[in-house]
């Protein structure tokens, strides 16, 4: 609600949305539920920004400020998700095209909603229009997503042997592999005391 009042672009904006994935889920299916009435589809953040405008926008964020959990034992669970998300948009290189790149990291940022949840991924996912590469990576381990999604989960791990066989399997170099994690891990943003 702050980056509206500061009249943030719709970029940061979609950024910020992007670093929250319960609220990022919690608005694409408002946005796509019968009340707004739309026609097609939304399968993206951006796309839900844009139909939806900042007031409408602010209402509906008014509306969740209820609903928002501030456990500070969630705090890792979500920052773990985001990290999964960014690892995986940068080892599948969309190169320079913008859409491609957001569905490859709400790709990742969704694919641990189950465990949020509490229920089966495909059921979560299906109330959405999403790309069925999403759907495809996320639950059937299947398609041009999944090499990404499953190194980005194997470096969440201490199994060095499963990110080999993954390398070998998809076809990855370890070298470029390492690189993305450390990409990754230099945006971090550490809060010290």
């Amino acid at each position: 609600m702050k980056a509206i009042d500061d009249e943030q672009s719709l970029e940061t904006f979609e950024d910020i949305m992007g670093e929250d994935p319960l609220l990022a889920y919690r608005f694409m299916v408002y946005t796509n539920s019968a009340a707004l009435g739309l026609r097609t589809g939304i399968d993206s953040l951006r796309r839900g920004l844009v139909m939806m405008g900042y007031s409408s926008i602010k209402r509906w964020l008014s509306d969740q400020l209820p609903h928002a959990s501030t456990e500070a034992n969630m705090q890792p669970v979500r920052e773990a998700m985001v990290m999964r998300a960014q690892l995986t948009a940068r080892l599948l290189d969309a190169g320079i095209e913008n859409d491609l790149r957001r569905e490859i990291y709400l790709c990742g940022l969704l694919s641990q909603l189950d465990e949020l949840l509490g229920e089966p991924l495909g059921t979560i996912l299906k109330r959405l229009p999403l790309s069925e590469r999403i759907y495809d990576a996320t639950v059937l381990r299947t398609g041009p997503y999944t090499g990404g999604l499953q190194m980005a989960c194997a470096l969440e791990t201490d199994d060095a042997s499963a990110i080999r066989q993954l390398c070998e399997t998809f076809e990855m170099d370890l070298e470029e592999v390492n690189r993305a994690l450390l990409r990754v891990l230099s945006d971090l943003e550490v809060e010290r005391k």
